[in-house]
């Protein structure tokens, strides 16, 4: 049997990846994506263990079973490897560079050479782990090096490497001073996987422009090195979502105490605390939209559901603070005795629980500024039931791509998508439930499983 091997940042607990329960909701799209393919393959997954020391250890990985089939691996950072791979050149350089906020990006030679320590030492840690049969699956933009330094100590498999975030277009690539050793980097897999065929061609651009090769669909080739390149749309297990919004017994509008009156909309906004999300823009259109329709205030109130994210970073407390300042602006200049217009909720939520919000809400609201692809969106179509809400989704998000009957939306314009969500909010029964089995069909072809599933065959095939 070939045993597939997963690295990633971090692991998922023992007890995510324990078997039975494979249709429970899980925390993180990738361990629902790959959880049954890993439990068959009796996979291995390595990761960080989110511990830091004060010096670095030579120790091995830690390797501990998850009660079944699925063993994990996991090493321990340093304080500094944490604050400069992790914090530093991670999050502060490639997420924003990624994301296409050239603005917030922090060219930091210290951080870059931390990022390759750091790639490093998984590839050294995890390579006497493997067998000659095995296939390694690397994800994500925090290890994009790590199939390189598996190549210099001698690993002649397969390795495939997938991105959960947007790949930028040339113009943004090319800040990074370390563009070509990432691309580099990329060049020593066997397969690369993206969320969209935009994030695809902007990749090829990319090399084109910085390394320069051949390109012949779905194979790029410089020197002896050829990668396959392919789009990879990951999904989430629609089930889950749906049966969990049908459990729950209580609605929205009484836990929140909202007021009781069946012409009162809910509008929901579930996100990490990210400014790639476009939270504030999210707030200032929702203000526009009372402003310019008078007729909905006292009638409709926004959930928004933050959840804390990277709390010790400066961009991400600011973040915060102006999140809180905007949302006390819009609730002090409409809020009455019988309504505040805004409930905002900084804090983590059970899936289940999320489900439900999904399920209750008229609309929902997803609108980041980029995202890679967004499954809260996809997560939202699959809580509804006979009377479905309406999707009001961002045009920069990846699931944008498959929603296609989603009430899209740019968020930098703050007219248009106060308009936007006043329509959504009056769109009448037939057309949603038109737009919905729409949006139902394509979570229902493109899932969780069929995503990993996809990937692994095609790495086999590489």
């Amino acid at each position: 049997m070939t045993r597939l091997v997963v690295v990633s940042n971090r692991v998922p607990s023992a007890a995510e990846l324990a078997p039975g329960q494979e249709g429970a909701a899980v925390v993180g799209g990738l361990v629902s994506a790959v959880k049954t393919l890993m439990l068959r393959q009796q996979g291995l997954w390595m990761g960080w263990s989110g511990r830091t020391t004060t010096r670095r250890r030579s120790d091995p990985p830690t390797i501990e079973l998850s009660g079944g089939p699925v063993e994990l691996a996991t090493i321990d950072l340093t304080l500094d490897e944490s604050n400069l791979y992790y914090l530093g050149f991670s999050n502060r350089t490639l997420w924003p560079l990624f994301h296409t906020f050239p603005e917030r990006v922090d060219v930091r030679h210290d951080t870059f050479r931390a990022y390759q320590r750091v790639n490093e030492r998984f590839a050294t840690s995890l390579f006497p782990l493997l067998g000659k049969n095995d296939l390694v699956w690397v994800h994500d933009y925090q290890l994009i090096l790590v199939g390189e330094y598996l190549r210099r100590l001698g690993w002649k498999g397969k390795i495939g490497f997938f991105l959960h975030i947007p790949f930028p277009s040339p113009d943004v690539f090319e800040i990074l001073p370390w563009a070509r050793d990432l691309l580099n980097g990329l060049l020593e897999y066997d397969l690369l996987g993206f969320h969209t065929q935009r994030y695809r061609q902007n990749f090829v651009d990319v090399m084109d422009r910085e390394v320069g090769g051949i390109w012949n669909d779905p194979h790029y080739a410089v020197g002896d090195r050829t990668v396959k390149v392919r789009k990879f749309p990951i999904g989430i297990e629609p089930g889950t979502f749906h049966d969990a919004a049908m459990a729950s017994t209580t609605s929205v509008s009484t836990e929140l105490s909202l007021p009781n009156d069946d012409d009162h909309k809910i509008v929901v906004g579930v996100d990490r605390l990210d400014y790639t999300k476009g939270i504030p823009e999210r707030l200032k259109a929702f203000e526009r939209m009372l402003d310019r329709h008078a007729n909905m205030r006292g009638r409709v109130t926004l959930v928004q559901v933050t959840q804390p994210s990277r709390s010790r970073v400066r961009e991400y407390i600011e973040e915060r603070e102006k999140v809180e300042r905007l949302v006390g602006q819009v609730n002090g200049r409409y809020s009455d005795a019988a309504w505040v217009p805004i409930r905002y909720l900084y804090r983590f939520f059970p899936q289940t629980q999320l489900a439900r919000f999904y399920h209750d809400s008229h609309v929902g609201m997803i609108t980041p500024l980029r995202d890679g692809m967004n499954l809260i969106a996809k997560e939202y179509i699959a809580a509804q039931g006979e009377d479905p809400g309406v999707l009001v989704l961002s045009k920069f998000s990846g699931a944008a791509v498959e929603l296609t009957e989603a009430t899209q939306v740019n968020p930098y314009d703050t007219d248009g998508t106060a308009e936007q969500l006043y329509q959504a909010l009056r769109m009448p029964h037939t057309e949603r439930v038109r737009r919905w089995r729409s949006q139902m069909n394509a979570v229902t072809e493109n899932t969780a499983r069929t995503w990993g599933e996809s990937f692994f065959q095609e790495l086999q095939l590489s």
